[in-house]
C-alpha cells in the first residue's frame, strides 16, 4: 500500500511535530508499506527522513500552503498512485475521501488564538472536512474525542482514541549541563515550564502563582519558561516586569532536544498548569526523566498524568502556588510522584499506538 503523510503545514517544532516524528519513526520500523511525505521547504529538520519518498514543494506562506493542500495535492496523489493520505493535523484536502485525519484537540474553538478571521474560518472548515470526508479521525485522548463530538457533532464511531507516548529524548553529559546552565544564566534551583506561550497555556497565571510561591515559601528559586515565545499572543517580558520578577523568571525561547533534556533533569519540578491540552507530552517527558509533575486537574491532564502528578486548579493561582510549596517542602511527596510517574509512562507506547494506526490504514485502504 502507498501511504502519503501530509507534512505541508509544519514549519516549527512543537508538540504536533514531535508527535509526527515519533509515529513516522515507528512506521518505518513496523511497516513494509511504501511511505511518501508531502512537504514544503521550511520543514523542521526533525521531520526529514532519508528512507521516505519525499515530494517537496516550494511553499512558505501559510495561504499558499493552504491553497496547495486544497487544489494541487490531488494531482500528486494521482501521479504517485497514493492509496491513503494521513494528515497529522486538521489541515488536509477537504474533499479527499481516502484520508485519515489526526485531530489533537479543539483548542481553536475554546480560545481566541488566531491571527485573523480567515485563519479561524479555514480551520473550522477543515474540521468539517474531516467530519464528512475522512475515513477515520484519530485523536490522542478520550477528552479530545468528547470535544470533537460536542463541538462538531461527529459520530463517535468515526473517532478512534490512540494515545501518544514518551518522545525519545537524547542523552547528554555533565559538561553539557554546566555549559548550558551558564548559557541560560540558571544559577539557582528552579521550576520549569516547557511549551509554547499561547493563552491556553496559562503562563500569566503561572507567573503570578510563582510570585505567590516566593512570598509563601521565602525560598530562593527561579522560574524557567522554555520554548518558542509567540509575541503575537502575549508580551511575556511585560508580564514579568509587571510582577516585578525580572531577576527571577528566565525566558530561554526555542531550545534544542538536548537542551530540553537538560532543563528537565536539573529542575525541581515541571509546572504545567495549562487550561487546555489534547494530550500534554511534557507531562510524560518529565515523568520519564524522574521529574515531579505539577499539572492541572482539567481537560486531558488527569487522563495522561494518571497518579504521577500533583493536581491543581489552573484558574486558582493560590492553589498553584500551594502546590509549588508542597513540592519543595514534602520530600515524601516528591519521591512518590517520581515513582508513580515511572509507573504511569508504562501505559504508553509509540509502537503499540502505531500498530493501531496501521490497523486503521489496512481497514480503510482503497485497495
Amino acid at each position: 500500500m502507498k501511504i502519503a503523510i501530509n507534512l505541508i503545514p509544519f514549519s516549527s517544532v512543537q508538540g504536533i511535530e514531535i508527535y509526527s516524528q515519533n509515529i513516522i519513526k515507528c512506521f518505518l520500523k513496523l511497516s513494509n508499506d511504501d511511505f511518501f511525505i508531502f512537504t514544503s521547504n521550511d520543514l523542521p529538520k526533525i521531520l526529514n527522513f532519508n528512507k521516505l519518498n519525499t515530494i517537496r514543494v516550494n511553499l512558505k506562506q501559510k495561504y499558499k500552503k493552504a491553497l496547495w493542500q486544497q487544489f494541487n495535492i490531488y494531482s500528486f496523489i494521482k501521479k504517485y498512485k497514493i492509496d491513503l493520505l494521513l494528515s497529522p493535523s486538521p489541515s488536509a484536502p477537504f474533499f479527499c475521501k481516502n484520508k485519515i485525519v489526526i485531530i489533537h484537540d479543539c483548542a481553536y474553538d475554546r480560545f481566541q488564538e488566531f491571527d485573523n478571521f480567515l485563519s479561524k474560518f479555514y480551520f473550522r472548515i477543515m474540521y468539517y472536512g474531516a467530519k464528512y470526508f475522512s475515513k477515520k479521525i484519530i485523536t490522542p485522548s478520550i477528552f479530545s474525542k468528547n470535544e470533537l463530538i460536542n463541538f462538531y457533532g461527529i459520530n463517535p464511531d468515526k473517532i478512534e482514541v490512540i494515545y501518544e507516548a514518551v518522545p525519545e529524548l537524547p542523552v547528554v553529559g555533565e559538561n553539557f549541563f554546566i555549559e548550558k546552565l551558564e548559557k541560560f544564566k540558571i544559577n539557582k534551583l528552579y521550576f520549569l515550564y516547557i511549551g509554547n506561550t499561547r493563552p491556553r497555556k496559562n503562563i500569566v497565571g503561572l507567573i503570578k502563582a510563582f510570585k505567590l510561591f516566593l512570598n509563601k515559601s521565602g525560598q530562593d528559586y527561579l522560574l524557567v519558561i522554555a520554548g518558542r515565545i509567540e509575541k503575537r499572543f502575549l508580551n511575556l517580558e511585560k508580564e514579568i516586569k509587571k510582577a516585578e520578577l525580572e531577576d527571577r523568571v528566565i525566558l530561554t525561547d526555542f531550545v534544542t532536544q538536548e537542551e530540553k533534556t537538560l532543563l528537565y533533569k536539573k529542575s525541581t519540578a515541571l509546572c504545567f498548569p495549562s487550561f487546555y491540552e489534547g494530550f500534554g507530552l511534557p507531562i510524560l517527558e518529565a515523568q520519564s526523566l524522574g521529574v515531579p509533575v505539577l499539572t492541572s486537574n482539567t481537560a486531558s491532564m488527569p487522563e495522561v498524568a494518571g497518579k504521577g502528578a500533583l493536581y491543581v486548579n489552573p484558574y486558582d493561582i493560590n492553589d498553584i502556588a500551594e502546590g509549588m510549596v508542597k513540592l519543595i517542602e514534602n520530600n515524601d511527596l516528591r519521591h512518590e510522584l517520581i515513582r508513580k510517574g515511572f509507573e504511569n509512562i508504562k501505559r504508553f507506547s509509540w509502537e503499540e499506538s502505531v500498530r493501531k494506526i496501521l490497523k486503521i490504514f489496512y481497514e480503510n485502504s482503497s485497495n
